[in-house]
Order: structure tokens, then C-alpha cells, then sequence
């Protein structure tokens, strides 16, 4: 949910409501008599951490399960999207049918009326200029500015390790399923984010401690709440240092 969303004008997110979880054949056996109640928990999580996000949705979420042969066993895939609510068939075959019927009830009563073809109107001839106009070469457009280029930020560890933040949430912590994940007994399992607004030259990145045990520091000062990144700042997670820098 948190890679799939997009930010609006308004600053809104909105986060995928459609989720398609992939499984091998023998772990979705495993699961058969589960499917149904593992469906509706899965449905419930996604709908309560939008809500705790303030993610916004253009429609219900749905989750379901799929057979993949192509997964090993023990591995699974989720694919998710933002689709909106639509129309049902039934309705819109009913309109469709509906107003079939009033045309052919139209045409049986009354042919279509003939119109008259419009009076020619007679077009004053062209008068020659007497003086002859002198020929004015166009202006030429200006040449188009260059796009501006589009800025890209990596996060620097103290041992040197380069992590390329990427568009989207950048997630931070000792647990293996971070996108920076660190051996850092200080560092709590979820520790803090990265996230990223606006795109090409303008985009942002923000910094915000997702209420790690030990903090996080800017500079020196430990944040609360949301921060701007800019180039060269100093973060430190716990007891591990690192520097942001944008080019």
C-alpha cells in the first residue's frame, strides 16, 4: 500500500484498494481451509492502516488469492492497484435496452423531417489592393527551454554503503523487511521514514521518526513530527550515522 500510493495536488495520498496475493499451489492447499477467513483479516488490516495513514480510497478494498506455478514453495507476491467502484452491467444494459426501445418507438410514428437546404447567399467579389502589401517574414519562436533535470537523493551509511532513496516511502529500522535495514541493537524493528513529494526537479523528501525507542536525530537535534531533508544534513538512527545528499 505504502509503494503503490500516489500523492494529489492537495497534498491527499491515495493507496491501491485492490490486492492480488500470489502463492504456489501447495501453500495455497495448506491454507484452503483458511482462505476465506484469511481473506477478510488481510481485508481488515488494509482497510484499518489507510485509515491510521490517512490514505484516502476511491473504492472498497478487495483482497484475494491466487495460484502461481512460477513461485517457489514458501514465497508469495502481492500486486496491488487503484480502481474505482464501477457501474454494474445489469444497470447499464437495462439503460442501454431502455432507450433502444423509446428510438425504434419514435421512428415507427413519425419519419424524420426534411429540411430545406439553406439559401445560397451571393459572396461580394474580391476588390484587388491598389497598394501592394510588402511581405513581413514571420517571427521566429523562441527556442524552448530545457527541462529542468531531475534531482535524485542517496542516503550515505557511516561504513560507506550508498542506498539510493527512491520515489515513494523508504523505511528504516532493524527488521529484515526494511528498506534500510540495520544491525544496530539501538535501532528499533520499525525506526523511522523516508518519504518523497512532487517529482522531477521538484520533488521533496522528508524525514520522521515512526516512534522508535531511541529516536532519531537531524543535525544533531532529535526530531518530532515531519522534517525536510536537504542536501548534506546529518541523520543519526539510534547508534547508526548516516548522510543525506541530493544531486
Amino acid at each position: 500500500m505504502d509503494s503503490g500510493r500516489t500523492t494529489g495536488a492537495d497534498g491527499r495520498s491515495t493507496a491501491p484498494n485492490i490486492f492480488s496475493v500470489q502463492l504456489h499451489e501447495h501453500d495455497r492447499s495448506t491454507l484452503s481451509d483458511l482462505e476465506k477467513a484469511l481473506i477478510s483479516e488481510l481485508t481488515d488490516a488494509a482497510k484499518q492502516y489507510a485509515k491510521d495513514e490517512g490514505f484516502s480510497l476511491v473504492g472498497d478494498v478487495v483482497v484475494t488469492i491466487t495460484t502461481d506455478p512460477s513461485l517457489k514453495p514458501g514465497k508469495f507476491e502481492v500486486q496491488a492497484a487503484v480502481k474505482a467502484a464501477a457501474a454494474t452491467a445489469s444497470g447499464l444494459s437495462g439503460s442501454t435496452s431502455s432507450s433502444l426501445r423509446e428510438a425504434e418507438r419514435s421512428s415507427e410514428v413519425s419519419p424524420a423531417p426534411v429540411v430545406p437546404p439553406a439559401p445560397s447567399v451571393p459572396v461580394a467579389p474580391v476588390t484587388p489592393p491598389t497598394v501592394a502589401t510588402p511581405s513581413i517574414p514571420p517571427v521566429p519562436a523562441p527556442a524552448a527551454a530545457p527541462p529542468a533535470p531531475e534531482k535524485r537523493a542517496v542516503l550515505v551509511l557511516g561504513d560507506g554503503t550508498k542506498v539510493a532513496v527512491k520515489p515513494g516511502v523508504l523505511s528504516i529500522g532493524r527488521s529484515a523487511e526494511s528498506s534500510v535495514p540495520l544491525n544496530d541493537t539501538n535501532v528499533s524493528r520499525r525506526h523511522a521514514e523516508i518519504r518523497s513529494r512532487g517529482e522531477g526537479a521538484r520533488i521533496e523528501w522528508f524525514l520522521s521518526d515512526v516512534g522508535s525507542t531511541n529516536g532519531t536525530m537531524l543535525n544533531g537535534v532529535k526530531i518530532s513530527g515531519e522534517q525536510k531533508l536537504k542536501n548534506g544534513d546529518a541523520l543519526m538512527f539510534g547508534g547508526t550515522s548516516a548522510r543525506f545528499e541530493v544531486s
